[in-house]
């Protein structure tokens, strides 16, 4: 079931699955007391692809920087801006979320997901209480897949997509590591920087898979 402008969250069927970009402290109070996964990815991999998201959708956000395909205006004046940036600064995101240490509240990392998928799944689905029969294991599996994923529209935002030159398939690449040889040395170092942050915090980071 799909939350529209004729439903709310009270009226849909349970169990109920919400997607949020959302920080903690943003999302309503009966909600902070539900089972949440928070799933975050590293800044580097995350700069790329946050790049792509505006280029996929600049029909709708006039991004002078995406249409000159000037990255490091991108990198310096949106994505390290935490007022012009979507949700701020990613590890101030991150951080807010770690800081709470509720214990319904699991933390997964995208890195983890794409070195094992079918360990991070168990563990999913130990959180959620939920049996992982061999059959729905297959099937969350599959659906889980790359490719998969990319030729469901129900993911895929092809919807929102209108044609340019630089657009790119919104379910893009999913692999580890594609920023490795194309930042600054500035750019590395700051968001290296950021990444310690979030390891205080109590944070996994990890940049690769080697």
């Amino acid at each position: 079931q799909t939350l529209t402008k004729a439903t709310t969250a009270e009226e849909m069927a349970s169990p109920r699955v919400f997607k949020t970009h959302d920080y903690f402290d943003w999302l309503p109070e009966q909600w902070q007391k539900t089972k949440i996964i928070y799933c975050y990815r590293n800044p580097k991999d995350v700069f790329f692809s946050y790049y792509h998201h505006i280029a996929n959708f600049n029909w709708f956000f006039h991004c002078k920087a995406v249409e000159e395909g000037d990255f490091e205006t991108f990198f310096s004046q949106i994505f390290r801006q935490p007022h012009v940036s979507h949700y701020g600064l990613w590890e101030d995101h991150v951080c807010e979320w770690l800081t709470h240490n509720l214990p319904n509240v699991l933390f997964i990392t995208y890195e983890d997901l794409v070195e094992d998928i079918e360990r991070e799944l168990e563990r999913i689905a130990e959180f959620l209480g939920v049996e992982l029969t061999r059959e729905l294991k297959k099937r969350v599996l599959h659906e889980g897949k790359f490719e998969t994923m990319q030729r469901n529209n129900a993911v895929s935002y092809s919807w929102g997509m209108k044609d340019s030159k630089m657009q790119t398939p919104f379910i893009r690449q999913g692999k580890v590591g594609g920023w490795r040889g194309k930042l600054s040395e500035e750019q590395d170092k700051e968001l290296d920087e950021a990444i310690e942050k979030v390891i205080r915090a109590g944070g996994r980071v990890r940049c690769t898979l080697d």
